[in-house]
């Protein structure tokens, strides 16, 4: 595949969020498409609260429509329903126009540059994944986030993003726990931010190997402020850089992002934003006919001298494989060993986090 061929690829997935569809109509330069999957999902722990049905239907519905020989407008919807609660999740909605020579602009709910340059390289496990560098939904615009405005503009092996983060609150707030305790708050002042900015580029090499670069800025809300006991008031930046190689059968990555002010820390009462954060995340997997094993590890450190913190928020080992049946079905397996100490409470540390492995059984029916 050329070069250019390639780019434009991935210039399209970084707009598009579709995987496996089914075209429903296809006329006069409209397209429809619609797709999804069914999972049927268990986890397994020592930890009661980790354990239970993880099944849910998420439902994807895209669309195009072409304005003249060089420019594309579309428009992507994606809704996920969780069989184990009422806590349905709009995941995407947003539209974009796509010209070849001028670049593609989208707005909406999207995934931020810091996930689409970078974090996308290492998030493709199984199960696991995606928490090791300090990208999380609504957290200041790296990854899914309302009102994201974006432009990605490709020449040869080079694809450049910049983006725009408009003021934006959470749309949904889960419990938050503290050593398997609730405390009777809601995490949705912890995401949302105020406006802010974000700059990508990605090149992508003939022989399989590809380089991700991306920096993120947003300012903290009111309630971020006023409910921190340090860090609040700080914007929080967040760099991050990438490789990956995918060819023979072989997919290897590995990313590293640098955080300040952006990753929140519970420790008993003293909340707040650490002054550091260092988040690294490896994978490698081999497809071999239907199999395709998988080995991957991530882990997060959080740092701030002024509060006496240095300690890892997350790190584990994630070993797992699918099994493809058809084009339509998968089963897949993954074991989350897990690196993080138990302190006082059986199954948590002093931050809230699980420190008992986990293990995700699924079948997949993709539509």
């Amino acid at each position: 595949m050329k070069k250019t061929a390639l780019t434009m690829a991935i210039s399209s997935l970084l707009l598009a969020g579709g995987a496996q569809a089914s075209t429903v109509y296809n006329q006069d330069g409209t397209k429809l498409d619609i797709g999804g999957r069914v999972q049927g999902m268990y986890y397994g722990s020592d930890n009661d609260d980790e354990s239970g049905d993880q099944s849910y239907l998420r439902l994807r519905i895209g669309g195009e429509t072409r304005i003249n020989e060089e420019t594309v407008a579309n428009g992507f919807v994606e809704y996920n329903v969780p069989t184990n609660s009422s806590d349905n999740e709009l995941r995407y909605a947003y539209v974009g126009i796509k010209n070849d020579r001028f670049g593609a602009f989208s707005y909406g709910r999207q995934d931020g540059l810091i996930a689409k340059a970078v974090n996308d390289y290492t998030d493709v496990l199984p199960e696991w994944g995606g928490d090791g560098l300090g990208k999380g939904t609504e957290v200041f615009g790296t990854g899914r986030t309302n009102g994201l405005a974006q432009y990605l503009y490709t020449f040869d092996g080079l694809v450049l993003g910049a983006q725009f983060t408009g003021e934006n609150e959470a749309q949904n707030g889960d419990d938050v726990t503290v050593g398997g305790v609730n405390t009777g708050y809601k995490s949705s002042w912890m995401r949302g931010s105020e406006e802010g900015y974000a700059l990508s580029a990605n090149y992508n090499f003939d022989m399989g190997i590809s380089l991700g670069l991306a920096y993120n800025q947003a300012g903290k809300t009111a309630d971020q402020a006023a409910n921190s006991n340090f860090g609040g008031s700080e914007d929080a930046k967040l760099t991050a850089v990438g490789i990956k190689y995918n060819a023979n059968n072989l997919y290897a990555a590995a990313t590293y992002a640098y955080g300040e002010n952006h990753v929140y820390v519970n420790q008993a009462g003293n909340d707040g934003y650490a002054s550091e954060s260092n988040g690294y995340e490896a994978v490698v997997q081999y497809t071999w006919g239907q199999w395709k094993p998988s080995l991957a590890y991530n882990r997060l450190d959080v740092k701030d001298s002024d509060q006496n913190l240095d300690d890892t928020l997350t790190e584990y080992v994630s070993i797992g494989a699918w099994y493809n049946i058809n084009d339509n079905f998968d089963v897949y397996v993954d074991y989350k060993a897990n690196l993080l100490s138990s302190d006082g409470t059986d199954g948590y540390n002093k931050f809230g986090q699980n420190t008992d492995d986990v293990v995700g059984v699924a079948m997949q029916y993709h539509f």
